[in-house]
């Protein structure tokens, strides 16, 4: 379904700091610095706004927005000049990704029997190990063509991730489980 999302996204955060090297010449304090203030927005997003979100949309609808939305900020990423308009795009990245995980997660539980549940989230959670192991090969061949390719990577799988997930799942696929499990 939308699991490749976790591949692009890997993508991102194991390739972004060799971006963030090569054209703003970041050091590891600046890194780290940039990925803490990414961090406190996913908390922001993972305290705040999904609550807020999964209140009044399902998690179809919120995917449908996170993912597209996740595919073109990491697009974004690749177009500032100056360093200081990262902390206007990343806030973004994190709230759509901090969007995705928990609703993504929440269908593949919800289309899964009740007696199949364990099996398949832990099913899940091997895919996405596996999405953090491929990527780096992926990315470490694309980066020696163009620092960038990485996360144009990034942003093309995220994207392909979303297409796939907007034209193959129908709302009725978890009307239908949820209804299963009544």
């Amino acid at each position: 379904m939308v699991e490749s999302n976790r591949f692009g996204f890997s993508f991102f955060m194991q390739f972004n700091q060799v971006y963030l090297i090569k054209k703003f010449h970041f050091d590891e304090k600046s890194i780290g610095m940039l990925f803490g203030y990414i961090g406190l927005w996913i908390a922001f997003t993972q305290g705040f706004i999904v609550r807020k979100v999964t209140n009044r949309f399902t998690p179809p609808q919120v995917l449908r927005i996170s993912l597209i939305g996740l595919a073109v900020t990491i697009f974004v990423i690749l177009l500032p000049n100056y360093w200081w308009m990262l902390l206007l795009i990343n806030p973004f990245i994190a709230i759509f990704q901090g969007l995705t995980q928990p609703n993504q997660t929440s269908i593949v539980s919800t289309l899964a029997s009740n007696d199949m549940q364990g099996e398949i989230l832990g099913i899940q959670q091997s895919i996405a190990s596996l999405a953090f192991t491929i990527p780096p090969i992926i990315a470490g061949v694309l980066v020696s063509f163009d620092f960038r390719l990485p996360l144009v990577a990034a942003a093309v799988v995220t994207l392909l991730s979303w297409v796939n997930f907007y034209f193959r799942f129908e709302d009725k696929q978890l009307e239908t489980a949820t209804q299963k499990q009544s």
